[in-house]
């Protein structure tokens, strides 16, 4: 069964969903704070084809536009220019997924609607009516101001089919559907009665003829459009028209992609003289026609499908995003040219928060957007694109968008100022070290090798990479509120040598630090550095065990360390005159901060006995005279007869080479635990904010708001910018919600979640009975959990790319339906068939779980149980003939999921409560 399909949700049940969420801050998963809020002087108003829309924002045609939800997401985030995702007659095409790669410059191999084309006029009917309705809720004035836009392929012959035809007529005279439609909507928002939608979603319409079309009948399409259906036309171009040798010079020379372009992408693209001809030919049909024609800046780039991460069998891709930029802006400045500024350009390729007013400035509006938004931050990135727009209109005095080009290029012809801004720009961005090169700006994978667990998924991956465990989120946040001290305190509490891996360490951590999505990744070492002299570690009361530790390079001082923290008298032992080992010893250039992290390890109590090399005979004296010993030999070091003493605990190299500092210090805090457990001492408790930290008091609305936007890194870290730099820490050990934020479907949610254990148990046939057993105890800490929608789901891909974690959130998180339909199409998921009864599958295994009078009554092939609704142990279970034993894992997850879901405004909504 197909798992990749879409359901569109019932208008009733989304409004639903979205009021019920309105009400508590946020909508669809994106909180209030970077809702779009117009303002009546907005100086970015763009007139168009008869509205004035309210921002020069809009959301480009593909996976933010295909569903009602995405483009109410997107419209609430400041998008109102609509370029539906693009329709064509073969409307049951099958989309190899995954589909999306957006990790650095974008690409996909999917390149059509992924709905019938009922489907897709019920989506854009939905949309359109439910974004009047939300427009009046929200408190918004007179008629929302926003454009739908259609998009159109790919062939003159689909064009005119017959259900092409009907899409067309539709969206063109929707009148008795918006009518049945508003009528359906009364029932949950009465006041839609009031208001005045209109019956014509859209009058006009972009052509796509992607990658091959004949320039003849590219015409013939664009001239259809215009003298026969009497739409404003706008005619998407492909970046090829650029040419070979400039895309190729741009591309891979100067921004030094390794991306492959084929001769073939240019050979069967329209040339650029034929375009010039085409675009003059179909301006001059519109002024005749009364409408207005506009070319449309890029289509994504087709390349060969070398290194990206998408399936073998789709031999070509198509790239977007930053890589493309740059070539799109520079045949931008060409077409300009080439008609004297007169040309009407809309814009979509590589924008960002840091580019748009740029974009704008050179007369490219509309400006749509599609990969920046599959990145983390999703539909919120767009309020930073609103804050700096207005800023940067603000700051050039400009009270229009036409006045901001001519400000920008202190001309006053506004055509001269297109021109000679879009050649500046163009100069600048498809310059060797632009921010769009490469080698400035590349995106490290921050995916880990830490599983995706069913529950409790945050982990920051800085964390997950760092060899020593530092809880660096936890450390960052009090440097961020200022507390030095404190982010020393917790940094200690994992890592004694902090003047040292302040300065040397080789920064595992910041090449998974999540915000090099965004901007830069964090100097977290830095940060270190500045905390490292804030204080020290505090010595432990004695516990009344003793260790040696034989070695007193890096992780033999670290265990010392970590043994004397815990209270344990220490001895250590060094061949040489002096501690460090060969690493720090050679880092003369930094003696200083070795002898200072090395004096404070001294200063717990821990014993330094210099120039003494222990051989055999003093091994078995110092066994037998401390209660552990630690052997902390170099690399190709041994000690003959240290396995003969249970107490003796050997260094353990796992690669070629010798260890970095980072990873002498993790090995030493691991022989510590080991050494304590054998002693039976209990370690002692992290510091405050340094264990495992639940999400419950933390401003998760304004952490939404700050995962949506870059922010520049501080430089070189000081004692007077170390907060501000802590303070771009995203907190992701805490709160994550990326897969949330990079689903254009909304089809990832996050539901809120109270502290929660349970027993882990297993039923196991023993004669004539079943034996219950408790095998360790399970639980829930986070305030947030993650499950996926399979109504919405199209197994994209792009939530697997950006998890930091090694798994995929759409195959790995609990899959909730909201219909029937898509359960029945699903191997996997739960689906509530009522308030009382849950329906599950599992690898196609049917089961269920309903709830009677303070129990849960669980029953698959295997079993029947009966769970306790509070402790959720066992207090029955019935094996089923021939089943000798079943792990009761499965009815706890589904008691467990069911009750999120139950409470959650997206199932309750379906269900029409």
């Amino acid at each position: 069964m197909a798992t990749d399909h879409m359901y569109g949700m019932d208008a009733r049940q989304l409004l639903r969903w979205m009021l019920r969420d309105l009400k508590d801050g946020s909508a669809l998963g994106i909180v209030n704070d970077l809702f779009f809020t117009p303002r009546a002087d907005d100086p970015f108003r763009l007139e168009r084809y008869g509205v004035t829309l309210e921002s020069p924002l809009g959301a480009a045609a593909g996976p933010h536009t295909q569903m009602a939800q995405n483009i109410v997401a997107a419209w609430l985030t400041g998008a109102r220019y609509m370029e539906l995702k693009t329709v064509q007659v073969l409307d049951q095409i099958s989309v190899t997924k995954p589909c999306i790669d957006m990790n650095d410059e974008g690409y996909n191999c999917e390149w059509s609607q992924e709905l019938t084309l009922d489907q897709s006029y019920r989506e854009y009917l939905k949309a359109w009516v439910l974004l009047h309705i939300l427009h009046d809720y929200l408190g918004g004035r007179g008629a929302p101001g926003m454009i739908f836009n259609m998009s159109a392929g790919y062939s003159m012959e689909g064009i005119l089919s017959p259900t092409v035809q009907r899409f067309l007529d539709r969206m063109g005279d929707a009148a008795a559907d918006v009518k049945a439609l508003t009528l359906e909507l009364a029932e949950v928002y009465p006041r839609v009665m009031d208001l005045n939608i209109p019956g014509r979603i859209s009058d006009n319409l972009t052509i796509s003829c992607m990658h091959g079309c004949p320039p003849g009948e590219v015409e013939s399409i664009a001239l259809y459009f215009i003298e026969q259906r009497g739409l404003h036309t706008t005619l998407k171009l492909n970046p090829t028209l650029l040419g070979a040798e400039k895309v190729r010079g741009i591309l891979n020379d100067t921004l030094g992609y390794p991306t492959r372009v084929p001769d073939l992408a240019f050979e069967h693209d329209i040339p650029y003289s034929e375009a010039l001809r085409i675009l003059t030919s179909c301006r001059e049909a519109a002024r005749k026609k009364g409408v207005r024609f506009s070319a449309k800046l890029t289509n994504t780039l087709e390349t060969s499908n070398i290194q990206q991460n998408l399936p073998d069998q789709e031999k070509m891709v198509y790239m977007s995003g930053r890589a493309l930029h740059p070539i799109s802006i520079c045949l931008a400045a060409q077409l300009q040219k080439d008609f004297n500024g007169d040309l009407d350009i809309s814009f979509c390729a590589g924008v960002d928060a840091m580019n748009v007013a740029d974009v704008a400035a050179c007369g490219l509006t509309p400006v749509t957007i599609c990969s920046d938004l599959l990145k983390p931050g999703g539909y919120g990135r767009m309020a930073q694109y609103i804050e700096n727009l207005r800023a940067a209109m603000g700051a050039a005095g400009a009270s229009s968008l036409d006045a901001f080009v001519t400000a920008r290029a202190g001309l006053s012809d506004i055509r001269a100022a297109r021109i000679q801004n879009l050649e500046e720009y163009a100069a600048r961005v498809a310059a060797k070290g632009s921010r769009y090169a490469r080698a400035a700006g590349s995106v490290p994978d921050v995916k880990t090798a830490r599983p995706l667990p069913a529950v409790d998924c945050a982990a920051a991956p800085c964390a997950s990479a760092c060899p020593a465990g530092q809880n660096i989120p936890a450390y960052l946040e009090r440097a961020a509120a200022g507390d030095l001290s404190g982010a020393l305190e917790v940094i200690l509490d994992t890592n004694p040598f902090p003047h040292v891996l302040g300065k040397m360490c080789n920064q595992a951590c910041r090449k998974k630090c999540v915000r090099a999505h965004y901007d830069e990744p964090l100097r977290i070492r830095d940060v270190k550095a500045c905390a490292a002299g804030a204080g020290a570690a505090a010595r432990a009361l004695s516990n009344g065990c003793s260790a040696a530790v034989i070695g007193a390079g890096p992780a033999g001082l670290s265990c010392a360390y970590f043994l004397a923290m815990a209270g344990c008298s220490v001895e250590v032992y060094e061949a040489s005159e002096k501690p460090g080992g060969r690493i720090l010893n050679k880092m003369t250039r930094e003696a200083a901060r070795v002898e200072r992290d090395v004096n404070a390890i001294l200063a717990l109590g821990v014993k330094l006995h210099t120039g003494r090399r222990v051989r055999a005979a003093q091994l078995a004296d110092l066994a037998a005279a401390h209660d552990s010993v630690y052997l902390a030999l170099g690399q190709g070091e041994v000690l003959p007869g240290a396995e003969d003493f249970s107490n003796v605990v050997e260094r353990r190299f796992a690669g070629a080479s010798a260890p970095s500092v980072v990873e002498s210090v993790g090995e030493g805090r691991r022989a510590a635990g080991a050494m304590l457990a054998r002693m039976g001492v209990i370690e002692p408790r992290p510091v405050a904010g340094c264990s495992p930290r639940a999400s419950r008091g933390l401003d998760v609305s304004a952490l939404r708001r700050r995962q949506a936007f870059r922010l520049d890194a501080c430089g070189a870290v000081d004692a007077e910018n170390v907060g501000a730099e802590a303070a771009r820490c995203l907190q992701c050990d805490r709160y994550c919600g990326m897969c949330v934020s990079v689903c254009p479907n909304r089809a990832n949610l996050l539901l809120p979640a109270e502290a929660l254990s349970w027993p882990v148990q297993e039923a196991v046939r023993a004669g004539e009975a079943v034996r219950v057993t408790t095998l360790a105890q399970g639980g829930m800490r986070q305030s947030w959990q993650v499950v996926n929608l399979g109504d919405f789901c199209n197994e994209c891909g792009n939530c697997a790319a950006f998890c930091p974690s090694a798994g995929a959130p759409y195959r790995d998180k609990a899959r909730l339906h909201l219909s029937e339909s898509s359960f029945n199409a699903d191997a996997n998921g739960y689906f509530l068939r009522s308030a009382e009864l849950l329906e599950g599958k599992a690898q196609g295994e049917g089961f269920s779980l309903r709830g009677e009078n303070g129990f849960f009554i669980y029953e698959d092939a295997r079993m029947r149980a009966t769970l306790d609704a509070g402790t959720l142990a066992a207090v029955s279970v019935e094996l089923r003939e021939g089943v000798a034993f079943a792990p009761l894992t499965r009815a706890v997850e589904a008691a467990v999921f069911g009750a999120l879901l139950r409470g959650s405004s997206a199932a309750r909504a379906a269900a029409g409560r």
